[in-house]
C-alpha cells in the first residue's frame, strides 16, 4: 500500500465516523495539518500516531488496508519481525517494549 493509498482510505473512515480533520486531530494529539498531509499522501503516520488513529476510529490496521508484512520501509528480517511483534503486542506488553527502549536510549547516552 502506498501512502496516497492510505490517505485515502483514512480519509474515507474519518468521514464515514462523522469527524472533521481538526476534530480526529484533536483526538489524536496531532496536528490538522499533519492529518491532512497524512491524508493526502504525503506523510505515512508514525507507529504511534497510526495507533491513535486505530484506536480513536476504533478500528484495525486490516480495516485500513495495511498489510504489515508488505510493507517494505526496510528489507531488514529483523526490523520486519520488530513491526510484527509491535503490532500484535498487547498493552501490558507495549509498555514492557517502551520501557526497554527508554533503558537502552539511556545506557548509550551514558557510554557515549
Amino acid at each position: 500500500m502506498n501512502n496516497t493509498n492510505f490517505g485515502k482510505k483514512l480519509k474515507e473512515i474519518r468521514k464515514a465516523n462523522g469527524y472533521t480533520q481538526q476534530a480526529l486531530a484533536e483526538l489524536v494529539g496531532i496536528d490538522e495539518k499533519h492529518l491532512s498531509r497524512l491524508e493526502n499522501g504525503k506523510y505515512f503516520p508514525t507507529y504511534s500516531t497510526l495507533n491513535k488513529l486505530l484506536s480513536v476510529l476504533g478500528i484495525s490496521v486490516n480495516e485500513l488496508g495495511i498489510e504489515i508484512d508488505s510493507i517494505e520501509v526496510n528489507s531488514n528480517p529483523t526490523y520486519s519481525k520488530a513491526l510484527h511483534i509491535l503490532n500484535t503486542a498487547t498493552d501490558e506488553e507495549l509498555k514492557y517494549y517502551l520501557e526497554s527502549l527508554k533503558t537502552t536510549q539511556k545506557a548509550l547516552k551514558y557510554k557515549n
